[in-house]
């Protein structure tokens, strides 16, 4: 039986931040949407949750990832920066390196 094997790619800073797919998946939310409610509700986590890891994420990386612009009635905006879009291209194209790696090997049972 052929397996079909799956990495789920977890990256690790200098700082000791650690992120895997599900942050990527937040920020390419928030950069579609302009909103963190709007992913959060999408993704289906809690707000509080998610504010904590874009918090964490601000304050280990050298630069913010995401920027929060208050609103008045019509809501604010949430902006993925600059090195928060390298961020997400650099752990796709990662995770695209390894799933073609792994999809070159053989692995039976």
């Amino acid at each position: 039986m052929k397996l079909n094997i799956r990495s789920e790619l977890m990256i690790e800073t200098e700082s000791g931040l650690k992120f895997d797919e599900r942050v990527i998946l937040l920020l390419k939310l928030i950069a579609s949407s302009g909103s963190i409610n709007t992913a959060v509700k999408e993704f289906g986590i809690s707000y509080s949750h998610a504010w904590n890891l874009l918090n964490k994420l601000n304050c280990k990386m050298e630069s913010p990832v995401v920027v929060t612009k208050r609103g008045g009635n019509g809501g604010g905006v949430s902006t993925v920066t600059e090195t928060g879009m390298r961020l997400i291209e650099t752990y796709e194209s990662i995770q695209k390196e390894i799933n073609e790696l792994l999809e070159k090997k053989d692995f039976s049972v």
